[in-house]
């Protein structure tokens, strides 16, 4: 019986020595993927601790070598030249790992909850942009829907090659910012999407992050998963953002908001302390575009009826408070009992021309839709003043019926509006407020917008109080 046992234990100490020698690399990286062009970008994973890993890049023939940790983790930074490919990555230690079709091009984060998640395949009119996929060079890559309560070192995906029988898998809102950005850029694009559906933003955010804002109730750490509730601090951060921190991205794409109207007030805080510790980990200062919220009657979902208006409005401040940040505005998409709208093109260009612009410095075009700046008494009217104009504004020849007006009062009278060319200004009155001292345009949970930019951008919805 003892020499069984001793038995037993030499055969235990053979598997655990060939596990702790099997080199891993992080789930993240594998056959199909995009690195980002011309930078630093590392590659890691696990082997036996002490010993020397080795990645060989085909695209210049050159290996780095490093000891692996006495933690048994491994890092190595990469040179990466120029967009292009397919290239190969060898991976060494007591065995060989190789990744191959391997491309150099832009890589973009997207994250957030359903209306990001919402897939190409659901989407109106998508045959097309399916179709399309076919002369593409995107790949993505879809982080699986989990949250924890302990930061997770790993996941299990797989890069996609884009095309016409997979990529309506892919998020539409990510499909249409990389097809556009590559459509005028001329370079491999890849995403990793990493959104779950009715997530808060708290999920977003580490332990650490959330306990320095002091209002947030926080998990304790557990080996717990959980694959549906979206409501618990910390949980999706664990799961799908901690294992992938470190891959070389050029910027994310955010669409989330939804599930924060039953704490509008706190929102703002917590996006910017969000952006904030995203860009901590990564290291660097990288643009995080934006989409504000659609319009949406909120009043089926039990809680107060101005949420909607109130949650856009913090996400329109949070823009200045957020550097090297853009929002998109898609009033003109939203749907009055559907808070998942369908028609996502409007929503990934207009992500894209930020990008287009801001990141990659092409000109000759509006790219952002204008936004209140200040407002100026003038005798009984109110002017206001916009920011964000290319060529100007325009109601297109209707008339404008969303504007609200307040004075000292604060009881706000429906108002006469009308946009001054000359200033590309409004100038909104009452012949009920005699005294200006606030005006508020689209400020309702469903509108339909009246005011754009010449270009077509509608106008974010606005106050000028704080009331």
């Amino acid at each position: 019986m003892k020499r069984f046992n001793i038995i037993l234990f030499l055969l235990a100490l053979v598997v655990l020595t060939v596990e702790a020698k099997d080199l891993r690399v992080a789930g993240i990286f594998g056959n199909n993927m995009v690195l980002q062009q011309k930078t630093t970008t590392p590659i890691w994973g696990w082997a036996d601790a002490g010993a020397i890993v080795t990645v060989t890049s085909s695209w210049n023939d050159k290996s780095y070598s490093v000891k692996v940790g006495k933690d048994g983790t491994w890092r190595i930074m990469l040179h990466t030249p120029e967009a292009g490919g397919p290239y190969v990555l060898t991976i060494t230690e007591d065995k060989t790992i190789t990744f191959s079709d391997v491309y150099i091009g832009e890589v973009w984060l997207a994250s957030g909850q359903s209306n990001m998640a919402m897939q190409l395949k659901e989407c109106y009119e998508s045959t097309k942009a399916i179709l399309a996929s076919q002369k593409s060079n995107i790949r993505f890559i879809n982080v699986p829907p989990l949250g924890s309560y302990k930061p997770l070192p790993d996941i299990k995906a797989d890069w996609v090659v884009a095309a016409p029988e997979n990529v309506g898998d892919c998020s539409a809102v990510a499909w249409y910012f990389a097809h556009f950005i590559q459509e005028n850029l001329g370079v491999p694009v890849g995403i990793i999407n990493a959104s779950f559906g009715g997530s808060i933003v708290e999920t977003w955010m580490s332990r650490e992050t959330c306990q320095t804002l002091g209002d947030i109730s926080v998990p304790e750490v557990s080996d717990g998963t959980t694959g549906w509730e979206a409501n618990i601090p910390t949980t999706m951060y664990n799961g799908m953002l901690n294992p992938i921190v470190g891959y070389c991205i050029q910027g994310c794409i955010w669409y989330q908001g939804e599930s924060n109207v039953y704490n509008v007030s706190q929102y703002s805080n917590r996006l910017v302390a969000m952006v904030a510790e995203w860009r901590r980990k990564w290291g660097r200062n990288f643009p995080f575009y934006f989409t504000q919220i659609a319009p949406f009657d909120y009043a089926t979902w039990n809680v107060p009826s101005e949420v909607g208006e109130h949650l856009r409005d913090e996400q329109r401040k949070s823009m200045d408070r957020i550097e090297n940040s853009g929002m998109a505005v898609i009033l003109d998409v939203g749907e009055v009992e559907q808070i998942h709208p369908v028609r996502k093109e409007k929503v990934g260009e207009r992500l894209g021309l930020m990008a287009l612009a801001e990141v990659y410095n092409m000109k000759g075009f509006e790219y952002k839709s204008p936004v209140f700046e200040r407002m100026e008494v003038d005798d009984d009217k109110a002017v206001i003043y916009f920011k964000d104009l290319y060529y100007g504004l325009t109601s297109y020849g209707k008339p404008l019926h969303l504007f609200e007006i307040a004075d000292e009062s604060k009881v706000f009278h429906p108002a006469e509006a009308y946009v001054d060319e000359e200033r590309d200004v409004v100038v909104v009155s009452s012949k009920y407020v005699r005294k200006p001292k606030a005006v508020r345009y689209a400020f309702k949970n469903y509108v339909e917008p009246e005011l754009f930019s010449l270009s077509g951008l509608p106008v974010s919805s606005f106050r000028t109080d704080n009331w």
